[in-house]
């Protein structure tokens, strides 16, 4: 019996244990639904007590849908206003989920960071329609099939349609698309440098602890809180308490930065570039949908542009390397009918897509590097290998210390020529017509890569001008063609009257053009016809150098007529001499004495050395300087030379001997 009664307690015990349980789960419940309709989430709750503020702790799709809409600034239901007066915004808690989603996407690092060679391509495809009935939700899985044939190991593929921004860029001019305009919407934080506190200002909440008021139209910070809002950030980083709306328009924002009491102003990136006196200092906010973003987050960007009005239909896509900022040209198919149109858009990114080349070593005739991804090419056909005799594009980049580039892009006038491979690794030629180049110390903040050439064009044509003179042309100069492994050179033609030259593709991709004039070689350019419509060149002019020369020709043209005038009169002094002829010596001799000196002649030339030689200070032209101080050198020294005083002394002395005997040269003795 006391074992029986002791088990019957037991028993009773473990019941009265698990409806205590269930007691405290109900009310842990009760407390996180109260905490939830109070504005705090129970998320939030164990991020206060793992130390996290609201400013740094992560947002997350859950936080955005649940405490958005139910917190009280942001009450869309009863139309209440938030505790700065602000009408609330109202956000659909599916677009919030779906921004935040895409924001964290956007954001999140790469939990692993591959090799180089075995790190795939992270891709996002844009999709510019003009047919309301074309759109990524119609064209994605089809268009993902056909680009998983290629790509399915080397890509990472992302879609969406394009932003607003870069549709309007698409429409007005897809080859003349750049960074600045396709991020040219994103609105931003225009700071004054010349404000006490814009060393610490770095990101949006540092503007909302030093900056009091911050000046924008009302569509502008009604759009910035939205698109906040969409992130679960009613507060904009804590700047909406600090922005004020300007009566007008975008103009009369910017129009206030000139003011001395403006401290900052809500614009678009755009508009912010533009600001100076004093520079503006640019923060951006933490916003859904931002382009700048998107740029950073991909290493590919391709905008696929649909012309579904035309017959047939035109696909164009122009790619964009995201690390160089670099926009490569427009890739153009034609799509006879709808069932063919994804296909024609895959193949088309494939035209426009080009591999990148890290350059790990560089020097100035010769580079090495890794191809990306060459780890996960299994087909030697890949869009994505290289080949040899492939010619690619170099480009470089440099980031100060906090990430942004202050040099960027590719290399003016410089080729990379593939002519070995070594295992994955691609070595390849150099051609470059400036100095200097690839080379340089590496370190965490300079960049160097390099892009497979696509060349679209028919032709290209080069214009050549005078340094920092563009409406100066440079014309009837020469152009020579060199083969690459050869001194043999060809004429190709001369500029016309506008300094330009038609440049046909041929056999060869990549030719090295020479640039002459008056015999002197002025400049070496490669180039790739056909890579871009124009390809210009800024040139120091030999025009002062044919100056000088034709100068100093004259001179020289001069010395000889002079030695020959005075040989003469040497010949007709000593005859009249001989005659016993002396006022005819005397005659002779004052016109002989007449003649252009050395010293004459020397301080001519002097002067016009310095004036040719401050002309090409300007030009910055080091090597024609120095052709110039040449031709001067040799030319005085052949004055030096021919032209002095010993012919004159000579003969003085003769008629010095002609009057002691008698007024007749004395005759000479037979040796």
């Amino acid at each position: 019996m006391t074992r029986r009664n002791l088990l019957i307690t037991v028993v009773l015990i473990s019941a009265l244990n698990n409806v205590a349980w269930s007691m405290q789960d109900t009310s842990s419940g009760q407390a996180d639904v109260a905490a939830a309709t109070q504005g705090e989430s129970p998320a939030s709750t164990e991020a206060g007590k793992a130390g996290l503020t609201e400013e740094n702790k992560p947002v997350t799709a859950a936080d955005a849908v649940t405490d958005a809409p139910q917190d009280e600034s942001t009450n869309t239901e009863t139309g209440a206003k938030n505790d700065q007066g602000a009408p609330a915004v109202d956000v659909d808690p599916e677009q919030v989920q779906a921004a935040v989603e895409n924001y964290e996407k956007l954001t999140k690092n790469s939990e692993i960071d591959l090799p180089w060679d075995y790190s795939p391509y992270k891709v996002l495809i844009w999709l510019v329609s003009d047919d309301p009935a074309i759109s990524i939700s119609t064209v994605e899985q089809p268009l993902r099939e056909f680009l998983d044939r290629d790509y399915s190991a080397i890509w990472r593929v992302t879609m969406a349609d394009a932003p607003r921004a870069v549709v309007n860029a698409a429409n007005r001019n897809m080859a003349g698309m750049n960074y600045d305009s396709i991020t040219a919407a994103d609105p931003v934080l225009a700071v004054k440098r010349t404000h006490k506190d814009a060393v610490r200002i770095r990101v949006p909440e540092n503007v909302a602890q030093y900056v009091t008021k911050i000046y924008g139209t009302e569509e502008r910070i009604n759009e910035v809180k939205r698109r906040a809002a969409l992130l679960g950030d009613e507060t904009v980083s804590g700047v909406e308490k600090r922005m004020e709306i300007v009566d007008g328009d975008a103009i009369a924002v910017s129009n206030l930065w000139a003011e001395e009491e403006t401290e900052a102003v809500l614009v678009s990136r755009g508009a912010a570039r533009s600001l100076d006196d004093p520079e503006a200092k640019v923060v951006l906010p933490k916003l859904a949908d931002l382009v700048s973003q998107s740029v950073e987050a991909y290493d590919k960007i391709f905008i696929a542009k649909l012309e579904s009005t035309s017959v047939p239909m035109q696909v164009s896509v122009v790619e964009m390397d995201t690390l160089m900022r670099h926009f490569g040209p427009v890739a153009k198919m034609q799509s006879g009918s709808r069932n063919t149109l994804t296909t024609t858009i895959g193949k088309t990114i494939t035209r426009a897509f080009a591999p990148v080349v890290r350059i790990d070593n560089a020097g100035q005739r010769a580079a090495t590097g890794l191809l990306r991804a060459s780890g996960l090419i299994v087909d030697d056909d890949s869009p994505a290998n290289l080949e040899m005799g492939d010619v690619l594009e170099p480009m470089i980049r440099k980031n100060d210390r906090n990430g942004k580039p202050f040099v960027i892009g590719p290399l003016d006038w410089a080729f990379l020529k593939v002519t070995a491979f070594e295992g994955r690794n691609v070595k390849m030629d150099f051609y470059s017509g400036r100095a200097g180049g690839l080379q340089g110390r590496k370190n965490k903040r300079t960049f160097r890569t390099a892009l497979r050439v696509r060349p679209f064009q028919e032709a290209s044509t080069v214009r050549l001008h005078l340094q920092k003179a563009p409406n100066t042309p440079m014309i009837g100069y020469e152009l020579y063609e060199k083969e690459l492994k050869s001194t043999k050179m060809t004429f190709i033609g001369r500029t016309d009257w506008d300094g330009r030259l038609r440049i046909e593709p041929n056999e060869d991709p990549l030719r090295l053009l020479y640039v002459k004039n008056g015999g002197a070689v002025l400049a070496r350019l490669p180039i790739v016809a056909g890579l871009h419509e124009w390809d210009v060149a800024d040139l120091s002019g030999d025009d002062t150098r044919l100056q000088a020369e034709a100068y100093i020709r004259g001179v020289q043209n001069s010395i000889i007529d002079l030695v020959a005038v005075r040989e003469l009169f040497k010949a007709r002094i000593r005859l009249r001499l001989e005659r016993g002829e002396m006022d005819k010596v005397e005659t002779l001799m004052v016109a002989l004495r007449e003649q252009p000196s050395n010293e004459i002649l020397a301080n001519d030339m002097g002067k016009k050395q310095t004036y040719f030689n401050n002309l090409l200070k300007g030009s910055g032209s080091a090597n024609q300087r120095a052709k110039v101080d040449q031709m001067f050198g040799v030319t005085r020294d052949l004055l030096t030379t021919h032209i002095n005083g010993k012919l004159v002394r000579d003969l003085e002395a003769e008629v010095t001997a002609a009057k002691k005997n008698g007024g007749k040269a004395p005759k000479k003795k037979d040796k």
